[in-house]
């Protein structure tokens, strides 16, 4: 049985990893891979979180403070390291494990700047340990059958990709109160968000980005946001009262994200709503003065190949998902993502995805994509089966599991979408990687 020690016990790590290797058995669609490993030890800012969880699941994980890294490997002796916490202490744990030769699990991104990856690729160099960037995306069943389709080869040769992806009001909007708000500890949404969206498309084509020019703003939030109601105002507004004015406010009332009928309420609690006592000592808004990143992106990208993608990306829109399309010689693969609540939808939501595939002189095909249940359209429990059990024939087959170097092209071009879009000018993945 493998041994775990979890650098950031926030709620991806705690969905992803901890409750699938203690097992709940109220909350099934998280999986329980309890008997191929535990969680020795946890890592995080706010200890308390992990004491409150170990009290309410009657757990013993031993916590420790991020000073306390190099006891805590002592103490606990882990055989792999999963890091989840913020972006910003991604490349710091997974280099510090690699340096303990430990197999490291890092959620996306894998880093914050593409300095930060040259530096991951060279410790897995020098370390027994390897990296495993966990890219659910790539797990979608709708992307693994598109993959297929690419691979049997449908679309020929490659020629350009259209991409629009959006997120809606209630789930862009909670990246602005929020630490991803700050460059400094996400990279910005290009990095924190699209990172997920590029290495889609890098895997997807199965190619090298070489080039990227962009254009990007603050559209929606900051203090020049047309929605703040402070703008308005000949007085000053506390917190409470801007709330009562805002239009994101008064469309979702503050409240979380619905918990799904099938889960018990008191036991998604129990797991899942632990305080944040130290990240977060005062209440942050949508319009606060020190939100520095963008959260509109017009992207043009030329992969080595030749191949080229259009991608755009909006952090406030009525629906959440995206429009894809895959030209290529052979003709043409396009779907539609509705991935908004269906209580968060604003039309009717279809209730299955399908891919279309249209040969460049042939009749059109619309392939029927089954609905997975679990989270993030099913993705995350078979990505769980690779990281914890061993990766299944489908996966090594596809390529599904993703390491540092796919991890470090998908922080360079977020980084180089930001950087592009501040200096105006087009910038090449290598000069960010070397």
């Amino acid at each position: 049985m493998k041994r775990y020690a979890v650098c950031g016990f926030s709620v991806r790590a705690i969905a992803q990893y901890v409750v699938p290797l203690i097992g709940i058995p109220e909350l099934p669609e998280y999986g329980d891979f309890s008997r191929y490993g535990k969680v020795v030890a946890a890592l995080d800012i706010d200890t308390e979180r992990i004491k409150i969880f170990n009290e309410r699941q009657k757990t013993i994980i031993p916590a420790y403070r991020p000073e306390e890294f190099e006891k805590m490997i002592k103490e606990t002796e882990p055989d792999a390291l999963i890091v989840a916490g913020a972006d910003f202490s991604h490349a710091q744990y997974t280099i510090a494990g690699l340096k303990h030769n430990l197999d490291v699990i890092v959620e996306k991104p894998m880093t914050i700047t593409s300095k930060q990856a040259k530096q991951v690729i060279e410790a897995e160099r020098k370390s027994k340990g390897k990296v495993i960037v966990a890219f659910n995306y790539r797990y979608v069943p709708a992307h693994k059958y598109m993959k297929k389709l690419i691979l049997e080869g449908a679309l020929g040769k490659i020629t350009n990709i259209e991409f629009i992806y959006n997120l809606d009001t209630y789930h862009g909007a909670s990246y602005f109160k929020r630490w991803n708000r700050n460059r400094k500890y996400s990279g910005g949404l290009s990095i924190h968000k699209s990172c997920h969206h590029f290495d889609l498309i890098n895997w997807l084509i199965n190619d090298i980005p070489d080039t990227v020019f962009a254009f990007g703003a603050l559209n929606y939030y900051g203090p020049d946001s047309p929605f703040n109601p402070q703008k308005k105002s000949k007085k000053k507004l506390s917190k409470e009262e801007i709330k009562k004015k805002c239009p994101y406010h008064l469309r979702w009332e503050g409240e979380t994200v619905p918990v799904p009928e099938n889960i018990r309420l008191k036991v998604y609690k129990d797991a899942f709503y632990l305080p944040y006592k130290v990240q977060y000592p005062e209440q942050l808004y949508y319009y606060d003065e020190d939100i520095d990143i963008e959260d509109t992106y017009s992207v043009a990208v030329r992969y080595k190949s030749g191949a080229s993608m259009t991608y755009s990306f909006n952090a406030s829109t009525p629906w959440e998902g995206y429009i894809l399309g895959i030209n290529g010689t052979g003709g043409r693969i396009e779907t539609i993502q509705i991935s908004t609540s269906s209580d968060r939808c604003p039309f009717p939501k279809p209730e299955r995805q399908t891919i279309t595939y249209i040969p460049l002189f042939g009749t059109r095909q619309i392939h029927d994509i089954p609905v997975v249940v679990g989270g993030h359209g099913g993705s995350d429990h078979v990505i769980k089966h690779d990281i914890f059990v061993s990766p299944t024939e489908e996966s090594k087959k596809l390529g599904l599991c993703a390491g540092s170097i796919e991890g470090a092209y998908s922080v360079a071009m977020g980084e180089a979408v930001w950087m592009s879009a501040k200096k105006g000018v087009p910038l090449k993945i290598d000069d960010l990687l070397k």
